[in-house]
């Protein structure tokens, strides 16, 4: 028995079929962990938000702290432009705004804001 000669095109359907699936997995890789950080982001910002809430601003200790936490959940370049950083009075607004880019320059905003309960 003799077996007969393939050609290119019998195969070339599966491999871009692989080609695709590959890019697919790629992509969801990506997205998957943009989304990790702007979750950790998010959780972050909620941890200093109450802590703000208890001293009525964002003291410099926090600042340093916020940031570093920022950065270990790979946020690069943070900025808390916008970020109460003084003390307001009892019952007046505080807010927390953080920015920062990705390591791939995906820019991530976060925007958080309560009551002052000192």
């Amino acid at each position: 028995m003799r077996s007969e000669k393939g050609s290119v095109g019998d195969m070339l359907p599966m491999f871009v079929f692989v080609v695709a699936i590959a890019f697919v997995m790629i992509s969801f890789a990506d997205c998957v962990r943009l989304i990790s950080v702007k979750t950790s982001v998010s959780q972050i910002s909620r941890e200093y938000i109450l802590r703000m809430e208890t001293y009525g601003y964002l003291t410099a200790e926090d600042a340093r702290s916020v940031r570093e936490a920022l950065g270990n959940a790979g946020l690069k370049d943070v900025s808390l432009a916008g970020t109460n950083m003084t003390e307001v009075g009892y019952g007046n607004e505080i807010v927390l705004k953080i920015s920062g880019h990705t390591e791939d320059g995906y820019e991530i905003r976060e925007f958080r804001t309560s009551t002052a309960k000192y």
